[in-house]
């Protein structure tokens, strides 16, 4: 082979060689980007720190206005908040990452209430309120859930037991009360019913709601 061939067959090979290294490194790649979205979704990052859990109930827009203690019952949990949703209503939530702290507290608070006031099981249908709101994270849950009624003459209002709402069975436990201030609770019924469908989510099968239940 004679010197210019050789050297055209060499620059040949380099712009060859510059060709592919253009298309694999400097051009986006379709098939690799869905490989590192599918990585993504496999990879597993840390759990979700328990603060940013007790947030999940409450509406975005009362987060920053809320609390860490309710004025209206004890301090059942570590991770608690309350806050106003208008003037006349308002809500706690306790949230619990195992079942026999749930139920520790969950006593305490019943007994708190059998002396302050009337405890009752009650139903409370959220079926309309969902659909105003806007609000279709309720996959598996009832729409007409299974509460506590709890009367007094300074709150009236419901609590709700929420058991696992999330995918993958994760130890998740929120003991809510959605009540008034100091008005009985038949005179601002609607509204907390709409409260309690703002952020009402149930998307794990085997989670539920209940009301209060006694462990003695």
């Amino acid at each position: 082979m004679s010197s210019v061939k050789l050297s055209k067959t060499i620059i040949l090979l380099c712009i060859l060689l510059l060709s592919l290294f253009t298309v694999l490194y400097m051009t986006p790649d379709k098939t690799s980007s869905s490989i590192e979205i599918d990585s993504e979704d496999d990879f597993t990052v840390g759990p979700t720190p328990p603060e940013v859990m007790l947030s999940w109930y409450m509406p975005p827009d009362l987060v920053n206005k809320a609390v860490n203690q309710s004025i209206y019952f004890p301090s059942i949990s570590r991770y608690s908040c309350s806050v106003n949703y208008t003037r006349r209503t308002m809500m706690t939530v306790w949230y619990f990452d195992n079942y026999n702290d749930l139920k520790i507290g969950e006593q305490e608070l019943y007994n708190y209430l059998e002396e302050h006031g009337k405890l009752q099981d009650d139903t409370v249908d959220i079926t309309e309120k969902l659909e105003e709101v806007g609000n279709d994270n309720t996959i598996y849950g009832p729409t007409e859930l299974n509460v506590s009624l709890y009367e007094s003459n300074e709150t009236s209002g419901y609590f709700a037991v929420i058991i696992e709402p999330f995918r993958g069975n994760q130890s998740v436990y929120y003991l809510i009360y959605y009540g008034t201030n100091g008005k009985p609770i038949d005179e601002e019924n609607e509204t907390v019913k709409k409260l309690i469908s703002k952020e009402y989510s149930m998307a794990n099968e085997n989670g539920y709601v209940r009301g209060l239940q006694s462990h003695r």
